[in-house]
């Protein structure tokens, strides 16, 4: 995973926070990492089980790249990138705990997405946030995404999902 699109990183953030990195989620961390993020919005909302979540985070067969996000070698939350997907990558998670959110941190990450995918020439940059999630929105937002289509309870009964386009990336005014 050293060569390919979405590979392990270190990223700067600036600050005091240390080093930030993306790393390949190994198995036997993704039961801690998905307790974490069943307990927050917007998966304690919809009610995501502790279970669920560990399954999602080990797949290994399904096209998706997962990774931990750690601070200092702190795990800090986790992203998802499935690609290729729709002429560009889609950011299928993005999960920091409260305690690593409001520092840069989601913002560092996006810039690591948008730069691999300017890397491989991908056209479009994909995420999806739950409706009533209206600080992912706003934050998807702020970084050049707008809504593309309304995905009526998709991940949960009752909840819908907003899938969001970034397009085309790299373009004048993008950050």
């Amino acid at each position: 995973m050293t060569s390919g699109p979405f590979c392990a990183a270190d990223l700067e953030i600036g600050g005091n926070l240390g080093r930030l990195g993306v790393r390949p989620l190994v198995p036997e961390a993704c039961a801690e990492i998905a307790r974490a993020i069943v307990a927050m919005p917007p998966w304690s909302v919809m009610g995501t089980s502790a279970e669920a979540m560990t399954r999602y985070l080990a797949a290994e067969a399904d096209g998706a790249n997962r990774y931990v996000i750690d601070v200092g070698g702190t795990p800090a939350g986790a992203a998802s990138v499935r690609h290729p997907w729709l002429k560009g990558p889609y950011l299928e998670l993005l999960a920091l705990f409260p305690a690593h959110q409001g520092q840069g941190i989601g913002a560092a990450i996006l810039r690591w997405f948008e730069d691999e995918a300017r890397r491989h020439e991908a056209r479009n940059l994909w995420a999806c946030a739950s409706r009533f999630n209206t600080r992912a929105l706003s934050f998807y937002r702020r970084h050049g995404f707008a809504e593309a289509a309304v995905l009526p309870e998709l991940v949960a009964d009752g909840f819908d999902e907003i899938l969001l386009r970034k397009f085309p990336i790299g373009a004048v005014g993008d950050s």
